[in-house]
């Protein structure tokens, strides 16, 4: 990590706290389900540093959100969560779900031919 990347997740952090004080009460739950999430991820990488999962060509695979996965399947948000049995999706505290770009990219080539 470069010191510029340790200086923008300092700064981001900063950022966060001062705008935690602002945060509507009707936003509190979102925000403390997606720090929570948050934390989880880091304590996980410090229990069991693993290499990054690997998808098919070799190249990292990502999680991506509702919004990415609708945009890479090129459907509506909606579809991709009346759809996400199919797809195994990574369950995150705050009812967050991601999905893996590798296997969403296999569903395509299934059901493209």
């Amino acid at each position: 990590m470069t010191d510029a990347d340790r200086l923008h997740w300092r700064t981001s952090l900063a950022g966060l706290e001062t705008t935690a004080t602002d945060v509507l009460a009707d936003d509190v739950p979102e925000l403390a389900g997606r720090l929570e999430a948050l934390k989880v991820r880091l304590v996980l990488r410090l229990q069991a540093p693993v290499a990054p999962a690997v998808g098919e060509n070799g190249d990292e695979d990502r999680l991506l959100d509702a919004k990415q996965a609708a945009a890479l399947l090129g459907v509506r948000v909606s579809w991709i969560y009346d759809h996400s049995a199919e797809f195994s999706p990574v369950r995150l505290p705050g009812r967050l779900l991601r999905f893996s770009e590798s296997k969403l990219r296999r569903w395509m080539r299934r059901t493209s031919g």
